[in-house]
């Protein structure tokens, strides 16, 4: 698929790409996230779903493949949001 966008957002590090989707997204910009610090993802995870109201349940270090699941869970919840976001744009909020 040829993308009418002729720029990047390049990955600048942990923090800084972390959430970039959830933010251009709904503008139709596709951009990549930094995947290095689950801890990270799982705090962020944590803070958007109290934001949008919706469940949380945290994935324990003890967990059995806890890097994975909390990593899994994160990518859900931004798609999730981003194509919310979208729909929202798409039809004038």
């Amino acid at each position: 698929m040829n993308s009418p966008h002729n720029f990047h957002i390049p990955v600048m590090g942990v923090a800084y790409t972390i959430d970039t989707p959830l933010k251009v997204a709904p503008f139709g910009i596709d951009s990549v996230i930094s995947l290095v610090d689950n801890v990270l993802l799982e705090k962020l995870r944590a803070k958007y779903s109290e934001k949008f109201n919706l469940p949380y349940k945290e994935i324990s270090q003890k967990a059995e493949d806890y890097m994975a699941k909390r990593i899994t869970a994160y990518l859900n919840l931004i798609n999730k949001l981003t194509i919310e976001k979208f729909e929202e744009q798409k039809n004038g909020f």
